[in-house]
């Protein structure tokens, strides 16, 4: 996974979070979304009903020069999207510099059909300027938060 928030100094605005929202992005902060990801897990270990994770990465298309990092208003612009395309009770983390992970609570086919909504979306990828990686696991009977998460850096990307 992407150079992770929790890891980046105190003082720089643009990954602040007050323990529950990213403070740019509105996004779940690491910590929030690692604590709902507690209670799904367990959730599903109770009801024996399964969830997904949807893993979204995205970097500038610029060709030849891959180095180029978002800026934050990419970053901005990106999240706002993102929140419009997805549904309130999808739980969306932001867990690196530009990597998302949305939790859905209904499954794989609630999954697919998000990750069909922001492969059609053109205004996600902010005037073809940015580049998506996308890649999905549903959780599996008895498994971890962090194997779930393991599985998921894992998967096979598809890109947008």
């Amino acid at each position: 996974m992407e150079e992770r928030l929790t890891h980046l100094g105190q003082h720089d605005a643009l990954f602040s979070h007050d323990g529950i929202r990213d403070a740019q992005t509105h996004l779940a902060s690491p910590a929030f979304f690692y604590e709902l990801l507690r209670r799904q897990v367990a959730l599903a270990s109770r009801s024996e009903l399964r969830f997904s994770a949807v893993k979204i990465t995205f970097m500038h298309n610029e060709k030849g020069d891959s180095d180029q990092t978002v800026n934050a208003e990419d970053i901005l612009k990106f999240s706002h999207e993102l929140r419009a395309l997805t549904r309130s009770e999808d739980c969306i983390g932001r867990l690196g510099i530009n990597e998302c992970v949305a939790l859905i609570a209904d499954g794989e086919l609630a999954a697919r059909q998000l990750i069909s909504r922001l492969r059609s979306s053109p205004e996600l990828s902010i005037n073809q300027s940015l580049h998506l990686e996308l890649s999905m696991v549903t959780s599996l009977r008895g498994e971890t938060g962090l194997q779930l998460l393991n599985r998921l850096d894992a998967a096979p990307l598809s890109t947008h």
